[in-house]
């Protein structure tokens, strides 16, 4: 059989508007289907219109550019981020692989602290246990989770430790920032040193700062003092520093977390969330006191909080917030709230950040609010990725265990784009309208203490307290 006498440009717009399994039925119909089918302007443009159009990761990619593909590579790029994502959303996804490793062979160790490196061939991953026995004692490791038996390629043993943060900047040569009771150590990370003792290096040292961290991001640290004060500086120039104050309040409030640019800082309060300008702070002039161009008072108090961009193509994406607010008990409020702060569709990236040229509008939109109970003393954690999905731990298990005393569950959801115009819900009028869409694990006891999320290869870590890591992939 041999396909009409048409252009094959012709054939490849009537392409365009068929599906993936429609093209595999095609190429199996003939020969000259199947030439056609192979071309890489196909995968190509299917890949931009099933993946990275619907804001969906490519794994495997190992920092490849898509420009370099083949044909068949890009066929197995769009395959394997449609097999994920099938996987990764279902109401109980199935981890393809996992596998359970040690940190720490010291009793009483638990850990503290799990975070992924963002980007660099996302393989990293940063773990913080702590050893109570007899003296606290920090380790602080990277690990390389490429195969099942992950290897410590860098270490550091902390017995003077206030604190660290990772550089939400792949691209930035420093990796994070350790803080000790002599000043903050910039670090970097030799992949290759073979030595785990050796594979932390000290990039810079700023002494005598007295504050503790929040953001690392690029070459800008936001810093806090004992009395809430927020402090911005960077580590090219660490004695010029702004102070991010709200007027509104004779007291600084804790500060939570906070998304910090060249540009601008969203900071988030226990009472507030605040822009701030950052125009003055880049030229080194000016007041050394920044105030917000814009502040929303949360409607409670706030416990914990997690922002990330929404996916998208825009210079100024949108910020999803995961908030759970505080209670006036010692334990948080049972429900999880997602806020998106929306773009301001008249910000002109090409001005500087002000009152009349904002890029987000001053009060977020509370989209959905989510049932994630926590009995009394469990343990729970919350964190975005960088793909939608918000991922927490909870006692939510009756489902499974009936009423035991004891039990966790690893949930989540996919957080999608919204569009501009969404109108504000006020909290005391949505009350809990979703439930957790999906399941990925549940366990009989509450050992689990933090987790981590690599969206990008499918991937999350769970840690325990019993300083034990379980990576589950998911594809």
């Amino acid at each position: 059989m041999a396909i009409p006498a048409l252009p094959t440009d012709i054939f490849l717009i009537v392409l365009k508007y068929i599906g993936v399994k429609d093209l595999m039925r095609l190429r199996q119909t003939c020969k000259d289907f199947l030439q056609i089918t192979q071309l890489r302007s196909v995968w190509h443009e299917l890949l931009q219109t099933e993946v990275i159009q619907r804001n969906i990761p490519i794994p495997r990619l190992a920092g490849r550019s898509l420009a370099v593909l083949t044909s068949r590579e890009l066929e197995s790029c769009l395959a394997d981020a449609l097999r994920l994502r099938k996987n990764w959303i279902s109401p109980s996804p199935v981890p393809m692989h996992s596998f359970t490793f040690k940190i720490v062979d010291t009793p009483r160790s638990q850990v503290v602290s799990l975070t992924f490196l963002p980007a660099r061939d996302h393989r990293w991953l940063i773990s913080l246990a702590l050893t109570t026995g007899g003296d606290r004692i920090f380790m602080l490791q990277c690990w390389d989770i490429m195969l099942d038996s992950p290897t410590c390629i860098a270490r550091r043993m902390l017995s003077d430790f206030r604190g660290f943060r990772i550089n939400t900047e792949p691209s930035h040569p420093a990796v994070m920032a350790l803080r000790s009771s002599n000043g903050i150590e910039i670090l970097g990370i030799d992949f290759s040193a073979g030595n785990p003792d050796s594979g932390f290096v000290t990039l810079q040292t700023l002494d005598n700062v007295d504050e503790s961290l929040h953001v690392f991001s690029g070459s800008a640290l936001l810093t806090k003092f004992g009395d809430m004060r927020l402090l911005l500086k960077t580590i090219e120039n660490p004695d010029f520093s702004v102070e991010l104050q709200n007027p509104s309040h004779n007291e600084q409030k804790e500060c939570i977390d906070g998304i910090v640019t060249e540009k601008y800082a969203v900071v988030v309060r226990t009472v507030t969330l605040e822009l701030y300008s950052l125009s003055s702070f880049r030229a080194e002039s000016g007041a050394r006191v920044i105030h917000p161009i814009t502040s929303h008072t949360w409607q409670w108090r706030v416990d914990s909080v997690s922002m990330a961009y929404q996916p998208s193509w825009a210079s100024e994406p949108p910020i999803n917030i995961l908030v759970r607010y505080a209670s006036l008990f010692p334990w948080p409020v049972n429900a999880l709230h997602h806020y998106v702060l929306p773009c301001d569709e008249a910000y002109d990236p090409r001005d500087d950040v002000a009152a009349h040229n904002k890029p987000y509008f001053t009060e977020p939109v509370l989209i959905r609010t989510f049932a994630s109970p926590i009995r009394l003393f469990a343990r729970w954690d919350m964190v975005l990725g960088a793909y939608g999905t918000a991922l927490w731990i909870d006692s939510h298990t009756e489902d499974y265990f009936d009423h035991a005393v004891e039990g966790q569950r690893l949930a989540g959801t996919l957080f999608t784009t919204v569009e501009p115009g969404t109108a504000v819900v006020p909290l005391d009028e949505q009350g809990i309208s979703a439930t957790a869409s999906m399941v990925y694990q549940v366990r009989e006891d509450d050992s689990w203490v933090r987790i981590a999320i690599q969206e990008e290869e499918g991937k999350i870590a769970v840690g325990t307290s019993t300083a034990e890591i379980t990576i589950f992939r998911y594809i």
